[in-house]
């Protein structure tokens, strides 16, 4: 194993269609922010809450059974790229809901 750190992983953004958003919503962002107003939106983001705190529970538990460093990494690395990609997609819809209440006004 090298003494150099490990470079971060970076997943590219994709920037949605610029010129679509100016003009209004599109019908997909249109969708999204319904489901955003809806029960199961929030009872979604309640169990989201739960999954992310299950994440952060991983590495306290393999650091009280005496796993190694290079494991809580891993670890470390793949809760961090988990939570990053649960967040891509909730903020899909959100930034959907903004662009059409954005549009409202």
């Amino acid at each position: 194993m090298s003494d150099s750190a490990m470079k971060p992983i970076s997943l590219p953004v994709l920037d949605v269609a610029r010129e679509e958003t100016e003009k209004g919503p599109t019908p997909e962002e249109n969708q999204l922010y319904t489901m955003s107003k809806s029960a199961g939106w929030k009872v979604l983001m309640k169990y989201k809450d739960g999954v992310v705190k299950d994440l952060e529970n991983v590495n306290k538990e393999a650091i009280s059974s005496g796993a190694s460093f290079e494991e809580i990494g891993k670890n470390a690395l793949v809760i961090n790229m988990a939570q990053d990609i649960i967040t891509r997609f909730l903020n899909k819809v959100q930034d959907a809901a903004d662009v059409c209440e954005s549009n409202d006004k």
